[in-house]
């Protein structure tokens, strides 16, 4: 297909991968599923996946497991940070603070999880920005900044903080997930892209807790706290665990 399109293959802890691509090449971001199920969730959207790079967020298994094999089936180039690259202990390109690929134009922007160097991505073609970031405690200035107007934003929203402190997790787990380099809350999703989003921002909230949220309770928090602050944006979604969701396109300028 023509222009510029994203989907969300999977989201949450047991696996993640996110696709963008146009007519020459495939920028997939993680590969924490199996090489089979990307290809079969994949080809449901696009049968030629052109040039194919891969971007890897951090080295936790639900964002990674799928590398090893990617690399050995020769699909394309692995681009990750420095610390990412050592800590799965895999080849790879290191991602600077800038890189471009075909048309696209990545932006690395650094965050705080409990991983060797974890990393956002702020990705431009053609005039169409897409933001997508997961997993951190918190969100730094540097992604409000760089993620401001984006045509969409694609954003965790973890877990429901009275679910999570409610719920039967050990406590010290409850402590990694609300501490600083943990995950991100419904309600600190919400406030982070209040100062992000714009009329034509789509919402996509990804990596939700299968324990500890719930996607009604997600997209009810993220509009009401934008709607209360007449916050415009042009639509929300969650990216689901088990099928692909949050196809989107944008024809080329």
């Amino acid at each position: 297909m023509d222009g510029i399109c994203f989907a969300a293959l999977s989201s949450g802890s047991r696996g993640n991968c996110i696709m963008i691509w146009d007519s020459e090449d495939t920028i997939i971001i993680d590969m924490g599923i199996s090489n089979r199920r990307f290809m079969s969730l994949s080809s449901q959207f696009i049968s030629d996946h052109g040039s194919i790079s891969l971007l890897v967020t951090h080295e936790h298994s639900d964002h990674c497991s799928g590398v090893s094999t990617f690399i050995s089936k020769r699909m394309g180039d692995v681009y990750a940070t420095p610390g990412t690259l050592e800590a799965m202990g895999l080849p790879g390109y290191s991602i600077g603070s800038s890189m471009i690929i075909g048309n696209f134009v990545i932006e690395r922007i650094d965050i705080s999880h409990d991983a060797a160097e974890p990393a956002a991505f702020v990705i431009r073609n053609s005039g169409i920005k897409i933001t997508v970031a997961s997993d951190m405690g918190k969100v730094p200035e540097r992604l409000i900044t760089a993620g401001k107007d984006s045509d969409l934003i694609a954003l965790e929203a973890n877990h429901d903080v009275q679910m999570l402190k409610s719920g039967n997790y050990p406590e010290p787990l409850k402590r990694r997930i609300l501490g600083e380099h943990g995950h991100l809350s419904n309600d600190q999703s919400a406030e982070a892209l209040s100062r992000m989003v714009s009329k034509k921002s789509k919402i996509v909230l990804t990596h939700l807790s299968q324990e500890n949220n719930l996607e009604d309770l997600a997209v009810g928090s993220v509009k009401s706290y934008l709607e209360n602050r007449g916050v415009e944006y042009s639509s929300i979604e969650c990216a689901s665990q088990w099928q692909p969701r949050a196809y989107h396109s944008w024809s080329q300028h």
